[in-house]
Formats: structure tokens, C-alpha cells, sequence
């Protein structure tokens, strides 16, 4: 949840829906730990979108693409900066 909060800090997740918060941890939860051979992050980006249009508000997809979508633009800048690190 304080990954959901630091990115989409205008919406306090208290606020956020039930759905949405839980497809979020899902999502999150690929994001950071999931085998990225198995399932590459855009598809579960891809997947998570589908479950908040599915089960979620009007809205939804579009506010899990833009918190999920900034998580993964921010895990690749570490990762690069990681390499860019250990080739020095």
C-alpha cells in the first residue's frame, strides 16, 4: 500500500475501491516479485488492466494502467541504472 500511496499520492487509499486496491496489490506484487520469464511485466500490467475494466469502475483501467504503468517505468530506470553501475 505505500507503493500505491507514493505513486498516486492524490488518492489516499482508503479512498481507492476495494477492487481496485486489490487488483493494484496484485499487480504490484508481479511487478516486483513475479518471474519475469513466466510473465513479462507488460502483460501483467496487461492483465491487470482487464480485471479493473472487468470487476471495477468506469475508470478503473485507465487508473491501474497510470499507478502500475509509472511502478514499471520506475523499476526499469533502476535496473538500468544497476547495470550502468556494474559495468564501471
Amino acid at each position: 500500500d505505500k507503493i500505491i500511496e507514493k505513486v498516486a499520492p492524490e488518492w489516499p487509499i482508503n479512498q481507492i475501491t476495494i477492487i481496485d486496491r486489490n487488483v493494484l496489490r496484485i499487480g504490484l506484487y508481479e511487478l516486483l516479485f513475479g518471474n519475469k520469464k513466466e510473465v513479462p511485466s507488460k502483460v501483467a500490467i496487461n492483465e491487470s488492466i482487464e480485471l479493473a475494466k472487468s470487476f471495477g469502475g468506469e475508470s478503473s483501467g485507465k487508473f491501474i494502467n497510470g499507478v502500475l504503468g509509472t511502478v514499471y517505468k520506475e523499476i526499469e530506470e533502476r535496473e538500468k541504472n544497476k547495470k550502468e553501475t556494474e559495468e564501471k
